[in-house]
């Protein structure tokens, strides 16, 4: 498979992962051709890209760390769980609570040290979604930090419920904050002691995925919210979050005519080592999260274009790349760039077929 631009979508394209409406109803299944009158279905959702399958990217596959059934059961307990906290019914969250233990057990049992984390999302689904992502990504961090049942269990929950206090806002606090006026960033600050006071009431939390809640916008230097915390005073489990927390943000929630490429998300957090986040799980997560995902156009420092086939766990930079003809628009091999070290990624490349 490999992921196209919701612009670039032609007739007669085959889809290769499902789309789904934001309340998880499928809009069209995987394996599907694509009409005109699907491609207007897709750009009415409000998605950046999908995912086709062609002679191009032929055995190319993206392994996600938890399967797409836990992501949708998860999704709609949250959503079941987060509309009933909003209203004051706490001890319905106990679903969710049960959503977290089979994700920490998919996520423990995936033998992948690095993941491609890129999905279909449209914008309506956002807050789930976030939350999700942002519980599989701190999950991953904890894993290699050889966390125990008890702390990775501490760790899930605060990180997916880690923007609850967002449902008692009556303003838009779903955008990416750096598009806030000053008054609405006021406001939107005061989410994390909402979803604090929120995760202490649910029966079967704990403090410790409370405070998550509370301190996952304190930065490292200590010019963070609420409580301008620095260094090590702020808890590890909230050290890890910050950093799910703003990639998954950079990634899907920029403002809508805002592009950054995958690669200069990764850069950009990296960059905040030492400053709003801690360099030491700043490591990890270059280690866990590919600069270049699986199926990703790309362009190469020889002139070459072509597809990220597969990842060298070990080498995050240097994925195996599918080369692709620009003349005939046909595969004509793979370079394993962790072998070949003249040869670099340059940036990435929509391939239009």
């Amino acid at each position: 498979m490999r992921r196209v631009g919701i612009d670039k979508l032609k007739k007669d394209m085959v889809l290769a992962k499902p789309i789904y409406t934001s309340n998880g109803v499928i809009l069209l299944k995987e394996g599907t051709l694509l009409t005109e009158k699907f491609i207007d279905k897709i750009h009415d959702i409000d998605v950046d890209y999908i995912y086709i399958r062609d002679e191009l990217s032929e055995g190319i596959e993206i392994e996600a760390l938890i399967s797409e059934e836990t992501v949708l059961s998860t999704k709609k307990a949250l959503e079941d769980s987060m509309e009933k906290m909003r209203k004051g019914y706490f001890s319905a969250s106990q679903s969710i609570v049960e959503k977290v233990d089979a994700v920490i057990s998919e996520v423990v049992a995936n033998p992948h040290v690095m993941v491609s984390l890129q999905e279909i999302r449209n914008r309506d689904e956002y807050l789930h979604m976030h939350s999700i992502n942002v519980c599989v990504i701190s999950l991953l961090i904890g894993k290699k930090l050889n966390y125990n049942d008890a702390q990775l269990r501490h760790l899930a929950l605060g990180a997916i419920l880690h923007d609850v206090g967002k449902t008692q806002i009556k303003y838009d606090v779903i955008r990416y904050r750096e598009d806030y006026v000053e008054k609405e960033y006021k406001i939107y600050k005061e989410h994390v002691r909402l979803g604090y006071e929120m995760i202490k009431s649910i029966p079967q939390s704990s403090l410790l995925a409370a405070n998550i809640a509370l301190t996952h916008h304190e930065h490292y230097d200590g010019t963070g919210f609420p409580l301008g915390k620095k260094n090590t005073s702020i808890h590890e489990f909230s050290r890890i979050v910050a950093v799910a927390n703003e990639y998954d943000n950079l990634l899907y929630n920029l403002p809508k005519d805002t592009h950054m490429r995958h690669y200069e998300i990764v850069e950009m957090i990296v960059s905040r080592a030492y400053t709003w986040f801690d360099p030491e799980i700043i490591k990890i997560f270059r280690k866990s999260i590919s600069p270049y995902p699986i199926s990703t156009g790309v362009v190469l420092n020889d002139g070459r274009i072509g597809i990220v086939a597969r990842l060298n766990e070990d080498f995050p930079t240097r994925p195996v790349i599918r080369i692709i003809d620009e003349d005939s628009m046909v595969a004509i091999g793979e370079v394993d760039l962790s072998v070949n070290l003249s040869t670099l990624i340059i940036d990435e490349k929509e391939i239009d077929k």
